[in-house]
């Protein structure tokens, strides 16, 4: 344990990691990227594993289904861990009294290390998109706003039933009395956290940048609410399409 606390400090010395860190403006990342990418690895080793599981698991159900479909399993298995880690990692987020102080540009450790997982999951999805035409993603990292940004991370509560929802389908339990249990649960929790508490907290977030947003370019600034607006209308558009069907 020692001996890989010691090479994980070596990485973080690198003086070329640390130059890039600080060119990118991002110093803070400088004690965090070795964790983002081991965990972007950790990630695809799961996704590699996961239809050998799956097989043991769920046996023929499993087994006859198509390449692409046992392709999409792995990749909701892996969405499946990362939705419940940082869901119950964000909790604590908003009790942390440094963060409650400066809800913009306050620091603290566990959510620095919280959104080191965030963004080595987007990483990995962006890795699996550039290597798979038929998909695309993108994530990016920012240490600002470790405060606002957890309550964002809790929109993936709703992504928990959704992959149930997803894989009871391809299980041959479409319309069964676990489906509509699930599909309730979906609704009503797409609906507190992303429709109720996104769009609470969203007017707070600007309403402290406005008051308080003193280090907060204008570029960034409108970067962060087009890229708000983008992902509320979206919500509220989806859940348009989940009452609607």
């Amino acid at each position: 344990m020692a001996s890989l606390a010691l090479y994980y400090q070596q990485l973080v010395d690198l003086p070329a990691a640390q130059s890039l860190c600080v060119l990118v403006g991002l110093p803070k990342l400088i004690s965090y990227w070795p964790a983002l990418l081991g965990i972007s690895i950790v990630f695809q080793l799961l996704r590699l594993s996961s239809n050998t599981l799956s097989s043991l698991v769920f046996g023929a159900k499993f087994d006859s289904l198509s390449a692409r479909q046992k392709y999409d399993w792995g990749i909701r298995v892996v969405s499946q861990v990362h939705a419940i880690i940082v869901v119950v990692l964000a909790v604590p987020v908003f009790f942390k009294e440094e963060l409650r102080r400066d809800t913009l540009y306050g620091f603290n450790d566990h959510a620095a290390q919280l959104y080191t997982i965030v963004c080595g999951y987007f990483l990995w999805d962006i890795f699996v998109s550039v290597s798979d035409v038929k998909k695309v993603g993108a994530g990016f990292v920012r240490p600002s706003l470790q405060y606002y940004g957890a309550s964002f991370i809790m929109f993936e509560a709703s992504t928990i039933f959704l992959n149930i929802n997803w894989w009871l389908d391809k299980l041959g339990m479409t319309g069964s009395r676990l489906q509509f249990y699930n599909a309730s649960i979906l609704l009503s929790l797409y609906f507190i956290v992303r429709i109720v508490f996104g769009t609470y907290m969203s007017y707070s977030l600007f309403k402290d940048l406005d008051a308080h947003g003193t280090q907060t370019s204008t570029t960034l600034y409108y970067f962060y609410r087009v890229g708000n607006h983008a992902i509320l209308g979206l919500s509220y558009y989806w859940f348009y399409l989940m009452i609607s069907a």
